[in-house]
């Protein structure tokens, strides 16, 4: 019978909805890959009883518990107590843990604060694993026949060490058939549209296909236990999607951008108003951006238009700051102070107040030059004001991708926003 497992979260910030868990759908994906069926998700406050509790009773019914978070410096780190309290243990100090965590700091120069001292305590019969990214090292031992690891919290330390043990911890598992998984990403179409163009897809079992919605766009998962099934259905969606798909799995929409400016050693600038540098922050989020994006203004008064971009202000005075015209004025007035070769400007209205009868709130002009070809387009995004900043910024990085691959098509923003004719 194929091995299952359950995922314990631990944390206040999760039960009180500050945080959102992104290392249970992480370590999901991880064992269905390798055969492992998840049974079981639960989130629990920062209480030895409760996490213990949780512990015991999950131990019962799987073969596999995950425990992450709760194993920092501080009082409220709770887990190690737990983890020994649910196999009626004691906590030793362990001077291998302790060893590793005082060399961590010395690798950088610093000494270990003794109130660090408490992560190198470990169960009676546990062992601990080592953390090359952070202080708190995880652990591992056994409720009964349920193996359980306890991680740290942070993903850039708890997904480094699942890798580094997980082959260890599967040796001793039954497991069942590994499952490929793999994303297409978009921008740009109506969730209806995405919906219809890949309809007869998603009535396959194996591979699966289902579509998500997030702040990256509409996503295709594609989930199947043949590996060529599944790539050939990768390449279906991505056919069928073109022109709006930008990448898959972990690419980004800026990256692709990127991609494509260091293809015709092109480069960026940009002059924002209403997305107020967010559209610069997914840009300098890429690695490597330095080579194709060379920095920006946000222009959001009138007076810096003018002053920063060489905006003539009877233009502001008749067509209005939100407007074809200034928005043009403004990706003509980035690339003459800059010499790049591409601009992307934004104006708009993200509310919640500003908005008029012709100039709604979500009203967001954008205009894309590359090369001195100017495309202009006004969108009508829906949303409170981060939702229309964000998208507005990620619509004028479609614009600019569609642009350089010399690609004419709509960018609507999946059912949050259409398309006005300039």
């Amino acid at each position: 019978m194929t091995s299952t497992a359950a995922i314990l979260t631990v944390g206040d910030e999760l039960m009180l909805g500050d945080r959102i868990d992104t290392n249970g759908p992480w370590l999901s994906i991880e064992l269905r890959t390798h055969g492992i069926e998840t049974i079981e998700r639960r989130s629990v406050h920062d209480r030895v009883r409760a996490i213990s509790s949780a512990m015991k009773t999950m131990a019962l019914n799987c073969d596999l518990l995950l425990v992450t978070g709760g194993l920092g410096p501080t009082a409220d780190d709770r887990t190690r107590e737990a983890f020994a309290d649910s196999m009626n243990k004691k906590l030793d100090m362990n001077t291998e843990a302790l060893a590793s965590m005082s060399a961590w700091f010395a690798k950088r120069d610093a000494v270990m604060p003794p109130a660090n001292d408490v992560q190198a305590m470990v169960p009676e019969g546990s062992s601990w694993i080592p953390n090359l990214h952070g202080t708190a090292p995880g652990l591992l031992g056994k409720i009964g026949d349920c193996i359980v690891l306890c991680l740290p919290g942070p993903p850039n330390e708890l997904q480094p060490m699942f890798k580094s043990i997980r082959d260890n911890v599967f040796s001793s598992l039954d497991l069942g058939m590994s499952l490929h998984t793999s994303e297409i990403h978009s921008w740009g179409m109506a969730e209806s549209i995405a919906g219809e163009l890949i309809d007869d897809l998603m009535q396959s079992e194996d591979p699966s296909v289902s579509i998500l919605m997030g702040i990256d766009g509409i996503t295709a998962r594609v989930t199947g236990s043949d590996g060529q099934e599944t790539k050939a259905t990768v390449q279906e969606i991505t056919q069928r999607w073109s022109p709006w798909v930008y990448g898959n799995d972990g690419a980004s929409l800026a990256a692709s951008v990127g991609a494509l400016l260091v293809e015709r050693s092109g480069t960026l600038v940009t002059a924002e108003s209403c997305t107020g540098g967010c559209l610069s922050g997914l840009l300098v989020s890429v690695s490597g951006a330095s080579d194709w994006f060379q920095g920006g203004w946000v222009t959001y008064s009138n007076e810096l238009k003018v002053s920063q971009l060489g905006i003539d202000q009877t233009m502001i005075d008749e067509y209005g700051a939100v407007s074809a015209e200034v928005v043009s004025a403004m990706c003509h007035g980035a690339i003459e102070r800059s010499g790049a070769t591409c601009a992307l400007s934004t104006s708009g209205i993200a509310g919640p107040t500003g908005g008029s009868k012709e100039k709604p709130i979500g009203s967001v002009y954008i205009g894309c030059c590359v090369d001195g070809q100017m495309r202009l387009r006004l969108f009508r995004f829906s949303g409170d004001r981060d939702a229309i900043t964000i998208r507005a910024a990620c619509t004028a990085l479609q614009m600019l991708r569609l642009q350089l691959r010399n690609e004419h098509a709509p960018v609507l923003c999946w059912q949050h926003g259409v398309e006005i004719q300039c």
